[in-house]
């Protein structure tokens, strides 16, 4: 049987989370980015997904007051459609409900509108779009913001 794993973020684990990072975005985070998220972003909360002991995914969010914002979250290729970002989702929504104790209200995101496969995949996981951010990415495309309620 297969053994899955999720865990906070270390520096260690940074190698693998570029080479994913590299194949999932346009708007890529240096890894000094990330080691500011891990060591001085006191609102950063960063997970990593391991199966059978390989890194294969991770998510990034933020809590600000009673609102929680997804940076990143990105599945090693081969290992996407799986089922594992939404182990991801569901450690994040766990987070916000155990730790902070119903203090958070919604989740929020902005992804790009010619994303559909995450488009969907949040849309699974009760996000609603709510507006578009025109010119959102670095290249000009737009973004959707979408907002998922907890409470």
């Amino acid at each position: 049987m297969n053994k899955v794993n999720i865990r906070l973020m270390k520096e260690s684990d940074l190698d693998n989370v570029l080479l994913i990072e590299n194949e999932s975005f346009k708007d890529k985070w240096s890894r000094k980015h990330y080691l500011y998220e891990l060591n001085e972003n006191p609102f950063s909360v960063l997970y990593i997904l391991e199966k059978d002991s390989l890194l294969i995914g991770y998510l990034v969010f933020m809590i600000t007051f009673h609102s929680a914002s997804i940076s990143k979250i990105a599945i090693k290729k081969e290992y996407r459609k799986l089922n594992y970002a939404s182990l991801l989702m569901n450690q994040m929504i766990k987070h916000l409900l155990e730790i902070h104790d119903e203090t958070i209200e919604v989740v929020t995101l902005e992804v790009r509108v010619s994303n559909i496969a995450a488009i969907n995949f949040y849309k699974k996981h009760h996000f609603e779009i709510v507006t578009t951010k025109p010119q959102y990415y670095q290249d000009g495309e737009d973004a959707y913001y979408m907002i998922r309620r907890l409470l």
